[in-house]
């Protein structure tokens, strides 16, 4: 079965398949003894997720029926759907993937010793909106993460606002404008989120470089470039980087840098690995805490407006 037909299909399928994994008791429902069958029924779906009985089984049945955004978030916290799901479910309702509620976005730990092992290549995790966060120890002494928090760990924000972050690059103005063209491709997916609004205009009123820029309107879509660092210790540095999409996750990207082989960068970035600090934390929220300090390099912070 194909098209449209075949993806009503494929949601009713779904539906009943996550309402059928869900145990009574765990949503705070009696499990009662006359069960024929696992899981919720229909009802007890939409009495948790505060719509009517006969709309939500038209809907599971796979018959035509508008469905809105927050009709389907009530469903997808009902059945305790997990992200992928949440997106799964999404698609299959053809609706946008972005006009999905955003969550919390976390660091797995797995990225976080991949950000380990590339050292001495600095890398760091930036989310949807361009927030740090996670980076490796090489990424922290170049860009001075650690020293910031809140909003201040917003890479458009640091290039526009932060004095600390403008005084390490030496392109400045070419970093700016590609990150304002490359961000505004990102900001589009997001019409409706008010992070994303509150940043632009906040960038907008307070910083005259931004504004023209923005109103430029110049989008650019690449994930590689060439950034040129300015270490208070060692000086230049010249790195390609690139952003690769960390599956699963939206548009969390991590981004990674090299140096040319046999460059002088490279040499500098050798030089940089036993310099790194040792204070190694992992951290949750803006004041961190201290978990193990040699157990490993990678940091992942909750980043707040």
């Amino acid at each position: 079965m194909n098209g449209t037909n075949g993806r009503r299909h494929e949601l009713s399928d779904f539906l009943r398949t996550r309402r059928a994994k869900i145990i009574p008791s765990d949503v705070g429902l009696a499990d009662g003894a006359r069960r024929r069958t696992p899981g919720l029924r229909r009802e007890e779906v939409a009495l948790l997720a505060n719509i009517g009985t006969t709309w939500y089984t038209r809907l599971e049945q796979g018959l035509p029926i508008n469905v809105s955004a927050d009709v389907l978030a009530s469903i997808s916290r009902a059945l305790r759907l997990t992200s992928e799901e949440r997106r799964h479910l999404y698609l299959l309702a053809g609706l946008p993937l972005t006009v999905a509620p955003q969550e919390e976005e976390r660091v797995s730990e797995l990225v976080l010793r991949v950000l380990d092992a590339l050292e001495p290549a600095p890398a760091y995790v930036r989310g949807r909106r361009w927030d740090v966060l996670a980076y490796n120890r090489a990424a922290d002494a170049l860009a001075d993460f650690s020293s910031a928090t809140g909003i201040g760990r917003n890479i458009v924000w640091r290039l526009f606002r932060d004095q600390n972050s403008q005084c390490r690059y030496g392109d400045l103005p070419c970093i700016m404008r590609r990150a304002v063209a490359n961000f505004r491709t990102v900001a589009a997916k997001y019409p409706d989120d008010p992070a994303f609004t509150e940043l632009i205009e906040e960038l907008r009123a307070t910083s005259l470089e931004f504004k023209q820029l923005w109103a430029e309107h110049d989008v650019l879509g690449s994930a590689e470039g060439l950034k040129h660092f300015l270490h208070p210790e060692f000086g230049e540095f010249i790195l390609d980087y690139t952003a690769f999409e960390i599956p699963g996750d939206g548009d969390m990207r991590m981004v990674v840098m090299t140096a040319e082989p046999g460059s002088e960068s490279e040499r500098k970035l050798q030089l940089l690995a036993p310099s790194l600090r040792l204070t190694l934390r992992q951290a949750q929220g803006d004041t961190g805490s201290a978990q193990g300090d040699n157990e490993r390099g990678a940091r992942a912070d909750k980043v707040t407006a």
